[in-house]
């Protein structure tokens, strides 16, 4: 077999590693050599179902001769079929795992799964999944309260995430008490919500939690601030 035909398998592996949903997000955490070894593991993987599926097509009466004849009249190489056939497999198979797993089952699978994924990135997403309201404070002592309009992926180079506010203010400096400024709910009820997102880093983030309302109200709320 030329040595540039396991490029295919290698490829076709890769392609499967980020085109599916439940393993690309585990994937764009890895660095090179782990990338490499991983795309290298699935398509070993990819390449042994080729070449299974090859030896059960080539069996099969008169139409298995005459699609190697003219496969091989294309491209005359010991496994061309098999290796090419690796490298289709990869996005097929994605295909395949992508049925089952949309991007939003994916990541909540990956989260409960991967440990190392920190607890801010765990409060965005059931956040914007349960569509759940979050406090969230800058390093300005800039105090939101919305819902996450987009959370970040699970790239640990993802460096912002968006926010719809419903309220803005500020904590205190002494007390870090929070003080209402700024409520949106009227200037959204008129304008499309779109207009009022907001991208914040999450390297400025200092705190964040859930947000109730009614327990805001009841126990925390401050006087408004005109």
């Amino acid at each position: 077999m030329p040595q540039g035909l396991l490029l295919l398998p290698l490829l076709g592996g890769f392609a499967f590693l980020h085109l599916a949903h439940l393993f690309r997000f585990n994937a764009q955490r890895y660095d090179g050599n782990r990338l490499l070894f991983t795309s290298a593991v699935a398509g070993a993987i990819l390449l042994l179902l080729a070449r299974l599926l090859v030896v059960v097509g080539s069996s099969v009466p008169y139409f298995g001769p005459w699609a190697g004849q003219v496969w091989y009249g294309f491209a005359p190489f010991p496994y061309s079929d098999t290796c090419v056939l690796s490298l289709l497999l990869g996005p097929a198979m994605a295909a395949a795992v992508n049925r089952r797993y949309d991007p939003q089952r994916a990541k909540n699978k990956q989260l409960e799964e991967n440990k190392r994924a920190d607890s801010f990135t765990r409060l965005l997403h059931v956040a914007s999944r349960d569509n759940r309201m979050i406090s969230v404070t800058l390093a300005s002592r800039k105090w939101y309260v919305g819902f996450v309009a987009e959370a970040p992926n699970l790239n640990p180079e993802e460096k912002f995430f968006r926010l719809l506010p419903i309220v803005s203010g500020y904590r205190d400096s002494n007390t870090l008490e929070t003080f209402r400024t700024v409520f949106y709910e009227e200037a959204l009820s008129r304008s499309e919500s779109a207009n009022f997102v907001i991208t914040l880093p999450i390297a400025e983030v200092r705190s964040a939690n859930f947000f109730d309302p009614y327990m805001y109200e009841e126990y925390f709320a401050q006087p408004e601030q005109s």
